[in-house]
């Protein structure tokens, strides 16, 4: 990843939206944090995508989001509230992209990372960052690449943590929820949930089940247990 390939106009028009949003300063430390994480890999995730520049068989299309890279400075925040043993638990990524959120989580010690992405090219980038990532990182971590749209994935007994980064709309959310809940019936267990960059979308915020742990401009971290049967 070249300093080219980085600083184009969609770049920089994030970079001026987070300015507004979060102020200078801030937004001065999201990049530092970003360009440093693919410049420390040599991959590719910071490069913002459209979903009209991306080729999406499913359709959940409209409900989805652009694709950006999750910012390696709020991930950071979000686990300092998450309490979770990591070596022993998986992490699922909703709208995975190019791998960043699955690397970080990698890099924490999860023993499995599992990506759900429904863009068959965002898939096959971050197939190739994977590959790099474990190349110079000789990591453990087991991880899965799914191309497939998220309301379709049967989450499996050892996804304990989910997390979300602003990947799709409510709707598309609800519809995740019920699969949850369908696990969780399944499997009984304790689930951490993460929202990142929520926008108003208040699916996991307003669902009874779920217990806010921690909030924070960013987003949210919530717990759903088993015997939460409200």
């Amino acid at each position: 990843m070249s300093l080219i390939q980085i600083v184009n106009l969609k770049n920089i028009k994030m970079v001026f939206r987070n300015i507004a949003r979060v102020g200078f300063f801030t937004t001065i430390q999201y990049v530092i944090s970003d360009l440093l994480f693919d410049f420390k890999y040599r991959i590719d995730t910071i490069n913002t995508k459209m979903l009209d520049e991306l080729e999406i068989d499913s359709p959940n299309k409209a409900h989805g989001r652009y694709y950006e890279g999750t910012n390696a400075y709020i991930f950071k925040t979000a686990f300092s509230h998450v309490k979770i043993d990591a070596p022993n638990s998986c992490f699922v990524d909703f709208g995975s992209g190019k791998g960043k959120a699955m690397f970080m989580a990698a890099e924490r010690g999860f023993l499995k990372v599992i990506g759900v992405e429904f863009s068959i090219e965002l898939v096959e980038i971050c197939r190739k960052n994977l590959e790099i990532f474990k190349l110079k990182t000789k990591s453990k971590t087991e991880f899965e690449i799914i191309h497939l749209d998220a309301a379709e994935y049967e989450i499996p007994a050892e996804a304990d943590l989910l997390f979300f980064s602003n990947p799709f709309d409510e709707a598309l959310i609800a519809k995740v929820i019920d699969n949850i809940l369908k696990s969780l019936e399944r499997f009984p267990r304790e689930i951490v949930a993460i929202h990142l960059y929520p926008q108003g979308n208040m699916a996991f915020a307003d669902h009874p089940r779920f217990h806010l742990e921690y909030k924070w401009e960013d987003g949210f971290v919530f717990r759903l247990s088993p015997n939460n049967k409200r």
